[in-house]
């Protein structure tokens, strides 16, 4: 698989003015103002606590949320609806139990010759490790090989964007980390465009190239942070934790609604 196409594309230009929820106490305000240029093959990270509307503009990116005032653009075409140029992980790896690994990262894909359906079935699978569990199913694999399964399904409609929302957070620590290394092979291998939303102020400085940060209702971008670290990271060194000391600071500023956010999250 060729991945200097990944190269290629995945200019996301966010635009959004304003986007609003209608539920039973009325009209509720969940983002506002959002601008945020993100390069091709950048990794970024966006960072708020529960309510800051960080799970919404992942959503608009994906094409998922349409109504709201602005627009984003993909490769300077504005997004109206979701689309194979942007694969979405979810929290939940949401697979489909009675597929095999193979089918259920086969589920997004047509139009191939079966054999060439079959190799990018298979370069995906072992992209993320998977190649000796191919024909097993759901139920056979622990949390943190289906959440690889939901990257590879995501990955193998070759998108020019990858959209993560909190894709580890309901796995053990351990894993966590694992799985936050390997998406970070993935990324290296296919320099996809990635924006990953999270609440872990240390993932997003492990593997972000800028941190997003943002305070909540209405969601807003507080600031954009680059981290200046070479790779791979080490959580312990010092330049490390002076990164991960500066977001926390934004986060938890003076006056910052984040910081209820963050507690409550």
């Amino acid at each position: 698989m060729d991945s200097d196409s990944f190269r290629q594309g995945g200019t996301v230009d966010i635009q959004i003015a304003r986007k609003a929820f209608v539920g039973s106490q009325g009209k509720l305000l969940a983002l506002r103002d959002i601008l945020l240029a993100i390069s091709p093959g950048e990794f970024v990270c966006v960072v708020g606590g529960s309510g800051c509307g960080k799970t919404t503009l992942l959503r608009i990116i994906a094409g998922l949320e349409t109504e709201y005032e602005g627009a984003v653009f993909l490769d300077g075409k504005r997004v109206t609806g979701t689309g194979l140029d942007r694969g979405v992980v979810f929290q939940e790896h949401r697979l489909l139990p009675w597929l095999t690994v193979h089918d259920n990262v086969a589920f997004g894909i047509a139009g191939l010759s079966r054999a060439e359906r079959v190799a990018k079935i298979r370069h995906y699978v072992n992209l993320v490790g998977l190649d000796e569990f191919e024909y097993e199913y759901p139920h056979q694999l622990s949390g943190g090989m289906s959440q690889r399964v939901a990257i590879a399904r995501a990955l193998v409609g070759h998108p020019e964007v990858l959209l993560l929302d909190e894709p580890f957070a309901s796995l053990d620590a351990l894993t966590r980390m694992r799985m936050q290394q390997e998406i970070l092979g993935i990324w290296e291998a296919e320099r996809t465009t990635v924006v990953l939303v999270t609440h872990d102020i240390e993932e997003a400085v492990y593997l972000a190239d800028r941190v997003v940060i943002m305070s909540p209702q209405p969601g807003t971008i507080r600031n954009v942070l680059p981290v200046p670290l070479s790779r791979p990271r080490d959580r312990t060194d010092r330049e490390f934790v002076r990164v991960r000391k500066s977001v926390h600071d934004e986060l938890f500023a003076p006056g910052s609604m984040a910081r209820l956010a963050l507690e409550n999250s």
